[in-house]
């Protein structure tokens, strides 16, 4: 078994994954500010409860989670967030443009702050992996 089948290490590289999504969707707003018509856009939120229900939903109809390359693969997470505009807002230009560049640079800050989040648990874990694997804190 590899590190990378570990559920915490798949996990926290979805994350980042995530992050790495939604910073892409967040720079072509700010790329647009001054295009006219253009709608600002993001990512949808990945909701936990719902990722879970499709989860057991799967497991329970033979999709199995998938912790080995031969095992059955499972789609239960798989589904990437889709990308939505964002609802109307009062804020619009005369040319129809609505994104607001302090919102998007708000949601970067933020994706970078989940972001090292993730890179920080990342590197824990393996911390921890290596120390009870008698490897000291190597990474």
């Amino acid at each position: 078994m590899s590190y990378s089948d570990l559920p915490i290490i798949e996990s926290l590289t979805r994350s980042m994954h995530y992050g790495t999504r939604r910073n892409r969707v967040l720079a072509q707003n700010i790329a647009n500010v001054d295009t006219p018509g253009y709608k600002a856009r993001d990512l949808e939120a990945i909701r936990f409860p719902e990722s879970l229900r499709r989860a057991q939903r799967n497991h329970s109809s033979g999709n199995l989670a998938r912790t080995h390359p031969r095992h059955f693969s499972s789609s239960a997470f798989q589904t990437p967030a889709p990308i939505r505009a964002l609802a109307s807002t009062n804020e619009r230009t005369i040319s129809g443009n609505t994104v607001n560049l302090e919102e998007n640079l708000v949601k970067i800050n933020q994706t970078a702050a989940e972001h090292e989040r993730a890179v920080s648990l990342y590197r824990k874990y393996f911390r921890f992996v290596n120390t009870a694997a008698g490897r000291g804190g190597q990474q």
